[in-house]
């Protein structure tokens, strides 16, 4: 489709100027040849490793395109309800599976893909901008990851639940304990570099043709493992999106039974057919090729939207599940991700796609699903830093004998914490900075605790009954 005028199709950025500049040299903004040893043509074609039918359903992608079939069909996800559960519940919790998490600061690497990029130049916010990007896709995807982390937005935040360290099949993270490593909340910009190779020209056609030569997913696998080799990071914490030109098809996405709008995967996933570090990586297509309805679960989304959504959804998965080839972390009963249970919610309920604020601009984003979210888990388009845990349903004492009991808590972004207490049986306190509760009960009777943890911009609070009885 014709490309629209960037300014009437880009959400109006806040003004970052010299901030911005600065994270570009930061980061360096890389512009030249592949490494030694990268691949310089079409790797052999295999069978797609994200085809639900070879056991990884849940690498299938972010929001699978529908056909024109199915985009006749949608309905909202209300209809899409079982017995009144939300569509996201059906697969249960998420649950722990034995692999790692990223647990450092965030590391997003995006990689311009192909030579249609083109010539390089840099916008007045200082983002590498391309001759060959007629919709804007490169300065917005960095305005947003350079967005992501170091200020109050509690969208991140959310994925800070889930851990590494705990018991196989565990649907929950203790707030503190030996051995448990949480998911990182970024302290500072997740955006760690930019680089277009333009080493090899992949095949390319009319935008939105179908019949375009794909650019295999083990060719993207290959391109990913020699950016880690390019930037020298073959760490967990990193993650490299490759960003395919507008007219090609990258690992099938415009095929118009199976298309997807992105997938997540790990280069190990691909054994012989790629050489190279195990590293995470993203295949991120050139989304306004397509109708942005496709990839956005908004009501009426810009040209624009579908692409930071399905960004979103991505670098959610990889945080929460980053080598899902061999060493899955947090999945559903179904195979299902953190961002995969919540794709296309209704907009307007709880967890649907929105509009989040950045310093950098405002960016559409997909909500993520929360083992912590009422009873059963759900959507959630925010959540607080402050991560607590219960002691438990329901603690007992003795009229008379001393108690000593730990709230655990933490607050991911590293700040201090407060606590505070209510409905403590008579002759207990909170200490307010360790949240050890101390004392000796005074009289027998059962009481309905609520312990809060609160710091910086959120707090978390968590009920137990106390019952005390006689001597």
């Amino acid at each position: 489709m014709p490309a629209a005028p960037l300014e009437a199709t880009r959400k109006a950025r806040a003004a970052w100027g010299s901030a911005a500049a600065l994270v570009v040299l930061v980061v360096g903004v890389l512009v030249g040849a592949a490494p030694a040893g990268a691949a310089t043509g079409p790797v052999a074609a295999t069978a797609p490793l994200t085809d639900p039918t070879l056991g990884h359903p849940h690498r299938f992608g972010a929001v699978p395109r529908p056909t024109t079939e199915k985009a006749a069909q949608r309905i909202p996800a209300a209809d899409l309800e079982t017995r009144g559960r939300p569509k996201g519940s059906l697969g249960g919790p998420l649950r722990y599976d034995g692999g790692a998490v990223v647990t450092g600061s965030p590391k997003v690497y995006l990689v311009f893909y192909g030579s249609q990029w083109g010539g390089k130049g840099t916008d007045g916010a200082g983002y590498a901008t391309f001759s060959g990007d007629p919709d804007g896709v490169a300065p917005e995807l960095q305005a947003f990851y350079a967005g992501l982390g170091g200020d109050a937005e509690l969208w991140s935040a959310i994925a800070t639940q889930y851990c590494q360290g705990i018991a196989t099949f565990a649907h929950s993270c203790p707030a503190t304990a030996a051995g448990v490593a949480h998911v990182a909340y970024p302290s500072s910009s997740v955006l760690a570099g930019v680089w277009e190779d333009t080493s090899y020209t992949p095949p390319s056609g009319p935008p939105g043709s179908s019949g375009i030569t794909a650019i295999s997913q083990a060719q993207l696998a290959q391109e990913a493992a020699d950016a880690a080799l390019h930037f020298s990071d073959t760490s967990v914490d990193a993650q490299y999106v490759i960003v395919s030109p507008t007219g090609t098809n990258p690992g099938g996405w415009l095929d118009p039974t199976n298309g997807f709008c992105a997938y997540h995967d790990n280069t190990g996933d691909y054994g012989s057919l790629v050489t190279g570090p195990n590293v995470s990586f993203t295949n991120l297509p050139y989304i306004p090729d397509i109708n942005p309805a496709d990839c956005s679960g908004l009501a009426n989304p810009q040209l624009l939207d579908g692409l930071t959504e399905v960004a979103s959804h991505e670098y959610a998965e990889v945080l929460t599940d980053p080598l899902p080839g061999g060493s899955t972390a947090w999945t559903d009963r179904r195979g299902h991700e953190i961002a995969d249970k919540c794709q296309f919610v209704s907009p307007g309920s709880p967890g649907a796609a929105y509009y989040l604020t950045l310093a950098t601009g405002t960016f559409d984003v997909q909500g993520l699903w929360a083992n912590d979210s009422g009873k059963k888990g759900g959507c959630l388009d925010a959540h607080s830093p402050v991560l607590l845990s219960s002691p438990g349903k329901r603690l007992r004492g003795t009229v008379g004998t001393p108690v000593s009991v730990q709230i655990d808590a933490l607050d991911v972004r590293g700040g201090p914490l407060t606590f505070t207490a209510s409905g403590l049986p008579a002759g207990l306190v909170i200490d307010s900075a360790t949240g050890t509760v101390t004392g000796t009960p005074t009289a027998r009777g059962r009481s309905e605790v609520t312990v809060s943890a609160t710091g910086g911009p959120g707090s978390a609070s968590v009920g137990f009954r106390w019952s005390v009885r006689k001597a």
